[in-house]
């Protein structure tokens, strides 16, 4: 745009104001709203994808359930752009939940990501025969969540292509990292690119999840490591939670296993600490020390983590 100054009718400056626009794809993500559903019965996990997407996709509106019952229920009322949902939920499963959108004429395109701690192939074959758009195994990275996300609606028309770049430490969605390893490209969507045999050599590998029992508390964690010793998990934060040295009671349930879990295994705090520098930190990484693990544990134990890390 061209301004000009006059003063007894002579121009004394001119201005030249350059009409700003958008790449197509930001013109699409500043204009137009998301619709997610994320359904998992965590809440520590919602909060973890939640906070993600709204860094990374401003635009997107979240509406939440904690089992897939409840979904249904939001599903019947509104329609939605993407569904994120766990598939172990108490009431109605992921895979049911899947099913029962896959047949409805109004939901059967609707994208759907399961995330899930089941991450063996026999699920992911089960998954894609009931019709999955793609499939994020926990733990997971920020930039892993997002490039999954950012798959589905542009596949879906959602938004425009990003420009390709290559996924390397320190890319766009590195920055909320709450669990260590490597991060991966995603490579399609075949069964093969979504187990191990289509990822990288050195991608991290699912661990489980655990149920900390304390003070008549629950808290339920992502396993991030683990060994004969002792484990890591990662927890959101409470209002009130073990401190170091007290003593806890833990399920285990390996991310790779259906139905095998460990149970009334006895452990302390060794330390806690906060996953963000900064004093209203959501994320907790509690070092946990195994007390007098009998035979059997130790068998199970190795069976069901050590021997598959």
């Amino acid at each position: 745009m061209i301004s000009c100054s006059l003063i007894s009718g002579v121009i004394t400056t001119v201005s030249v104001t350059p009409h700003l626009t958008l790449p197509c794809s930001c013109a699409n993500r500043l204009d137009m709203k998301i619709r997610i559903l994320l359904c998992d019965d965590a809440s520590f996990i919602r909060d973890l994808i939640k906070r993600t997407l709204r860094k990374f996709l401003p635009q997107s509106e979240i509406t939440e359930a904690s089992d897939g019952k409840k979904a249904q229920a939001l599903l019947n009322r509104q329609p939605f752009d993407l569904i994120l949902s766990d598939w172990e939920m108490p009431g109605m499963s992921g895979e049911e939940l899947l099913l029962w959108m896959r047949a409805d004429e109004r939901l059967s395109s609707t994208p759907f990501i399961m995330v899930t701690s089941l991450g063996g192939k026999e699920h992911i074959v089960r998954a894609v025969q009931a019709g999955v758009s793609d499939y994020l195994g926990k733990p997971f990275t920020a930039e892993e969540l997002m490039q999954k996300v950012h798959k589905a609606l542009v596949k879906a028309g959602k938004i425009s292509p990003p420009k390709v770049e290559t996924a390397t430490r320190g890319g766009p969605f590195s920055s909320l990292d709450i669990f260590s390893g490597k991060t991966e490209l995603v490579t399609g969507g075949s069964v093969d690119a979504l187990t191990s045999q289509g990822r990288a050599k050195d991608a991290p590998k699912l661990k489980g999840t655990a149920l900390l029992r304390w003070r008549q508390q629950e808290f339920k964690c992502m396993i991030k490591s683990i060994n004969m010793e002792e484990l890591i998990l990662v927890s959101k934060r409470a209002d009130q939670h073990p401190g170091v040295f007290e003593d806890v009671e833990l399920t285990l349930s390996g991310g790779n296993h259906t139905g095998a879990a460990m149970q009334h295994i006895r452990a302390y705090v060794h330390s806690c600490a906060a996953m963000e520098k900064r004093p209203d930190a959501e994320f907790l990484q509690l070092q946990l020390r195994f007390i007098e693990l009998t035979d059997e544990q130790r068998f199970q134990l190795s069976s069901l983590f050590v021997d598959n890390a």
